[in-house]
């Protein structure tokens, strides 16, 4: 299996640009923060201290780091909280995702997706919905064609019993048979498998040689 190393790093434009801008004002945030208690109870308190001696000036850097450890642990605490309620509109429908992704692979094809105003990821619900509706609709497909076959299987045995199977009506139930088998075989080529890939390579590869 080859990998594919990513070249287009912005991908989905919007969304990456706007949690980029969060980054990048959270960081600005907290440097003005920083940089504003810092200048404020150092530089001014060495500047209102008359005989400035290396003593003072101890204190005045004890202070000023103690200040800054209690808000840098407000500091923490606000942007783990906005952190959380940020990151809560991808994780979110990442979850709701999961949840509605397992029970379609448990065969209840009636779920949906539907995210809160605000979530992100609002294009891979849409895409997601849609894949579903393109499932139940081959299903239902499907089970049509089924009930034919029981159908035309019903017919055949019930002629065959009663000994009034014409070559006619073979003919008829022949024809009505290929037709199932042909919408059978038009829904399956839908579906792209591991199987149906060798095939095509296969036949690529046979029609390159006779070329």
């Amino acid at each position: 299996m080859t990998k594919h190393r990513r070249r287009t790093y912005l991908i989905k434009t919007g969304l990456q640009l706007r949690y980029m801008g969060i980054i990048i004002s959270t960081m600005l945030m907290v440097a003005f923060g920083v940089g504003w208690i810092t200048y404020d109870t150092s530089w001014s308190q060495i500047a209102n201290t008359p005989d400035l001696t290396l003593d003072k000036l101890s204190v005045i850097f004890d202070s000023v780091n103690n200040l800054l450890l209690r808000w840098i642990g407000i500091f923490v605490l606000v942007i783990a909280a906005l952190s959380i309620l940020v990151s809560h509109k991808i994780a979110g429908p990442v979850y709701r995702l999961e949840e509605t992704t397992k029970l379609i692979a448990s065969g209840d094809l009636t779920h949906r997706i539907h995210l809160r105003q605000g979530d992100e990821l609002r294009d891979l619900q849409d895409a997601f919905n849609k894949m579903s509706e393109s499932l139940s609709a081959m299903i239902n497909k499907d089970r049509e064609i089924i009930e034919r076959l029981v159908k035309t299987s019903n017919e055949i045995k019930t002629k065959i019993e009663g000994k009034s199977l014409t070559p006619d009506s073979a003919a008829q139930i022949t024809e009505e048979l290929n037709s199932i088998v042909e919408e059978l075989r038009t829904i399956t080529c839908t579906f792209k498998t591991e199987e149906t890939e060798a095939e095509f390579e296969k036949e690529t590869e046979d029609s390159a040689s006779l070329a």
